[in-house]
């Protein structure tokens, strides 16, 4: 089932239509009730203003529901999976939410490959906003300008950040609201507004450009996951693993592998990916194929993206160039 998204508020109006769901609507609540056939359960949006909306899911699939999202518009939300489980694929990466967890994403001109697994029941707070929508409660030009350099710490991924007990409180207060009409709205607005400041709090908003504070136990942990990284760049760790076998959160994992290596973790299995994808075609003499499922990749498309992007031509050329060089060699030696 495939979605295309090119405006923040196009993703309900769109789920609607799919699943051919009713709709009971009052003023800018709008409720789905799902049909039998899909599950059992409902999704209800309140558009806050044009740009910003609130999503509430409280559904249990019959089968397992996957969707492809074209998310065409600049998207900023902030999530929280109360129950249930969400796998997600973008962009050669992938996301897998838990409950009593939190996503924040950033993205634009990205296919979102969503699953949730039938049977269970999946409750999930969504915040939805256009990132100009966000900024415009900024101050002046040098507020805008950091609120434009802390979002961009997420563009194009999907990120769990730091839970708190304050966060869980707000979300418990959203989602069990008992205000009605304009007064529900206004409530719901100004708790989504308290989200976001506490997700700043969290995500170090204020602090942008500052360093983090590393313990020596710290720094060993980090480089004990950059040694990790560099051993399973072919089938990398979850970041979940990959915290797990250090001993360290996924939050200050992310962010104090970023600080103390100048690349995320993502970044650095892409370089190694590279640097042994040059290997496998000078040496080894693979072609374009065959060295990239070698490093990794199911995809050769996405393999020939990102070697583009690394080495600034096509893999393809790049094998030409070395069979060029083959057949001079060959002409000086037999000359």
């Amino acid at each position: 089932m495939a979605l295309n998204v090119t405006k923040i508020h196009d993703l309900f109006d769109q789920f609607t239509r799919m699943v051919e769901g009713q709709v009971q609507q009052k003023d800018r609540e709008q409720r789905l009730a799902i049909p039998s056939h899909i599950g059992k359960g409902s999704v209800t949006r309140i558009q806050i203003r044009p740009g910003m909306e609130i999503m509430t899911t409280d559904v249990t699939f019959e089968q397992d529901m996957k969707l492809q999202i074209q998310e065409s518009c600049q998207l900023f939300e902030l999530s929280y999976c109360v129950s249930g489980e969400i796998h997600c694929e973008w962009s050669g990466k992938k996301s897998h939410t838990i409950a009593q967890t939190g996503n924040v994403l950033f993205l634009e001109d990205v296919r979102v490959c969503e699953e949730k697994k039938a049977g269970i029941r999946n409750q999930l707070l969504e915040i939805r906003f256009a990132p100009d929508e966000l900024l415009r409660y900024a101050e002046d030009l040098t507020e805008k300008r950091k609120m434009e350099t802390w979002l961009k710490h997420h563009r194009g991924n999907i990120d769990q950040y730091p839970i708190t007990p304050a966060i869980q409180r707000c979300v418990s207060e959203m989602i069990h609201c008992t205000h009605l009409g304009t007064m529900k709205r206004l409530y719901m607005e100004s708790k989504a507004l308290e989200f976001i400041a506490l997700f700043g709090e969290s995500d170090g908003y204020g602090a942008v450009g500052g360093s983090m504070m590393l313990r020596r136990d710290d720094i060993s942990k980090l480089r004990h996951a950059h040694e990790l990284v560099q051993q399973y760049f072919e089938q990398p760790l979850s970041i979940r693993e990959l915290s797990k076998r250090v001993g360290m959160n996924e939050f200050k994992l992310k962010k104090g592998f970023r600080e103390l290596f100048g690349m995320t973790i993502f970044e650095l299995v892409r370089q190694q990916r590279m640097e042994k994808a040059l290997w496998y075609m000078e040496v080894a003499r693979l072609n374009v194929g065959e060295t990239a499922v070698s490093v990794g990749y199911s995809n050769a498309s996405n393999f020939t993206t990102n070697f583009r992007k690394h080495y600034g031509c096509n893999p393809s050329d790049y094998v030409k160039r070395i069979s060029q060089l083959d057949l001079e060699q060959n002409r000086h030696g037999l000359l």
